[in-house]
């Protein structure tokens, strides 16, 4: 059993470093590191020079992205903290830098519309794809409404108190 749990243990690790798409907390954008896009991207081998993006580079990429979200290190509800960043290897010689903000839930937030504090799942960290172009990995608006049983009456085509009597 133990032999399984350490098993399981090093394949959730794993599998969390081959991710491929990212979406920083507060973000309405995922990031995609797809294997045409890293094609494009120089080839660099260990032990054969300089990166091309040193990990002080990339930190500053993503943090005038990160800004954008959280001017001040924090937003309504969380505060953030850099915490690294971690170079990635895909495949055939293909690198990119994962830039990581721990996430603190901060109870002296603004109220929420529900009434109360964060009222979802702790997120625990914004991670951002640097490339070794420069640049932060290709990045789609993400268009998923919420189901209409939990949207604000005005936006499901509700009225207040249509179910009242």
């Amino acid at each position: 059993m133990r032999t399984f749990a350490v098993f399981f243990f090093v394949a959730m690790l794993c599998s969390s470093l081959d991710a491929k798409e990212f979406r920083p907390v507060d973000a309405k954008v995922v990031f995609s590191v797809t294997e045409e896009t890293l094609e494009t991207m120089p080839a660099w081998t260990p032990g054969s020079g300089q990166l091309p993006v040193s990990a002080a580079d990339a930190i500053q990429i993503a943090a005038a992205f990160h800004k954008r979200i959280a001017p001040h290190g924090r937003n309504d509800t969380f505060v953030f903290d850099l915490a690294g960043a971690t170079l990635v290897r895909a495949e055939k010689d293909r690198w990119y830098w994962v830039v990581q903000y721990r996430v603190h839930y901060d109870p002296v937030a603004k109220r929420n519309g529900i009434g109360g504090g964060w009222v979802g799942p702790m997120p625990k960290q914004s991670l951002y794809p640097v490339l070794l172009n420069g640049k932060l990995a290709p990045h789609q608006p993400i268009s998923r409404k919420m189901p209409a049983a939990i949207q604000p009456a005005n936006e499901s085509g509700g009225s207040e108190g249509a179910d009242r009597k």
